[in-house]
Parts: C-alpha cells; sequence; structure tokens
C-alpha cells in the first residue's frame, strides 16, 4: 500500500509538473505577441481651422440643438456615417429660403444678386460633411469660399429647420456691420450681395462629438458660398432701391429685388 501510494504521488508530482510548465509555456508565448491596435478607417487628426488675416471669425461659432445631457462626459465610440442626398425638393427650399432673406433685407440693398445651386460647392459640401466632425473645413478652401454648419440631435423634420437659426440672427444685426448677439456671421453670409453661389449637403452622424458632448444621433449640414462673404470693414451689400447698381453682368435683370439674368431660368439649378 506504500508503494502504491509513493506510485500515486510521484505521478500526481509529475502531472503537477507537467501542467506548471505547459502554463510557463503558454504564458511566455503570450508575453511575445504584440498587442492589436485598432484604427478606425478615415479618421483624421484634430481640425482647428484659423481663417485668415483680415476675415470675420464669426463663421467658426455654430448653431446646435437638443443635445442629449444625458451622454455628457462618455467618450465617442466609431462615428458612422450615412448619406442623406439632397433631392431637388430640399434644394429648392435651400435656395428659396437664402433668396428669400435676401430679398427682404433692410435697409434695401442695391447690389443684390440672386442666388443660384452650385454642384461643385454641393460636391465640396458633401466631401466635408462625410466626416461627420462639428467643425469647419478644409482649411485651405476656406481662403476662397464660405461655409455654414448647422446640426440637430434626434428626428430629422426639414432642411428649413436647419436654416432658420442662421436667419434668426438678423435680429441682432443692426447694419452696416453691428452685432449685439454671440454671432451674425451666418445671417450676414446668406444675405452678402455678391455671395451668388450656394452649394450644401446633409449627412446623418452617429456619437459625434458636439461641444464636448457625444451626440448619439445627429444631421449635419454643410453650406458652401462663392464668393466668401463676411470681409472686415465690410458691409453685407450696397444701400439703395433695389437692382440700382446691380453688376454689368447681369444686363439690367431684376427680380424679386435682387440683380439677375433676363431669363431667370438661366440662373437657377
Amino acid at each position: 500500500m506504500k508503494k502504491l501510494t509513493g506510485h500515486c504521488s510521484s505521478l500526481l508530482q509529475k502531472k503537477q509538473l507537467a501542467a506548471a510548465t505547459i502554463q510557463l509555456l503558454l504564458a511566455a508565448t503570450l508575453w511575445t505577441v504584440p498587442p492589436t491596435a485598432a484604427v478606425l478607417p478615415g479618421s483624421v487628426g484634430p481640425l482647428n481651422p484659423k481663417g485668415p488675416t483680415g476675415r470675420l471669425r464669426g463663421t467658426v461659432t455654430d448653431v446646435a440643438s437638443e443635445a442629449d445631457p444625458t451622454l455628457r462626459g462618455f467618450p465617442a465610440p466609431r462615428t458612422r456615417r450615412r448619406r442623406a442626398v439632397l433631392g431637388s425638393r430640399d434644394m429648392s427650399a435651400l435656395l428659396d429660403y437664402h433668396n428669400r432673406a435676401r430679398s427682404q433685407v433692410f435697409p434695401p440693398a442695391a447690389n443684390m444678386e440672386y442666388m443660384v445651386w452650385d454642384e461643385a460647392l454641393a460636391k465640396s459640401a458633401d466631401s466635408w460633411a462625410s466626416r461627420c466632425v462639428w467643425e469647419h473645413g478644409p482649411t485651405h478652401a476656406l481662403r476662397y469660399m464660405g461655409q455654414n454648419l448647422s446640426i440637430s440631435s434626434g428626428r430629422y423634420r426639414s432642411i428649413a429647420d436647419l436654416v432658420r437659426s442662421w436667419h434668426d440672427e438678423r435680429r441682432h444685426f443692426a447694419f452696416p456691420s453691428r452685432c449685439s448677439g454671440s454671432v451674425c456671421s451666418h445671417y450676414t453670409q446668406m444675405v452678402w450681395a455678391s455671395t451668388s453661389r450656394v452649394g450644401c449637403a446633409l449627412r446623418k452622424c452617429s456619437n459625434i462629438q458636439v461641444f464636448g458632448s457625444s451626440w448619439k444621433e445627429a444631421t449635419l449640414l454643410v453650406c458652401n458660398y462663392s464668393v466668401k462673404g463676411n470681409w472686415v470693414g465690410e458691409a453685407p451689400y450696397r444701400v439703395g432701391r433695389s437692382c440700382s447698381d446691380c453688376p454689368s453682368s447681369y444686363g439690367g435683370g431684376c427680380w424679386r429685388n435682387q440683380c439677375t439674368a433676363k431669363n431667370k431660368r438661366e440662373r437657377s439649378f
């Protein structure tokens, strides 16, 4: 019985030694495997565009609404992007909103140009909106074009809801350049007389960072403008009788208090 007991004890010791050896080998193997780094495709570095000298900085302050307070302080997981294509109805709504605002400025404008849709600006807006970042950009393009941003969380209702906040800044604007609110430059870009072209893009974004908060579902609107407005020291337009000081290229055409080609259909998208 003692030999049997001794034999069993010896076998047990050998098994324990073998198990310990396997554990050491496994630990050594795991120690030598490098950790896998998670890389998000399409990720970019921090964006902090600085406007060129002599331009208003107001256009980098944007309008956010309906932030979810329950998400504050949580790190943002990977941002997902879904394209929300602007149809002809949304394009018409954007143009109508801009041109209505431009036709109703006070005091009246002598050189307000009729605004039309520009597909190249729309494509550049979509390229930027696809990043789903709450920043202006790209920096190099902002040297020659204007840009307005708007964002809302929750269910998307209409394109007009995203643009209305820009137009509402008119309440704080006093011609030619006084602003009594936090920002008026979205409105002044909308009604800048020589800005005759606009192109916009809409994107649905998940987990986008807005003023330090992570918005779970958001709709981002980017509108690019040409030519760029908001020049320091300049008024958005010249005061006078409507269409009394239009650029000669319009040939004397006037429609809804705005300079336009005599055949206004040639000036539409």
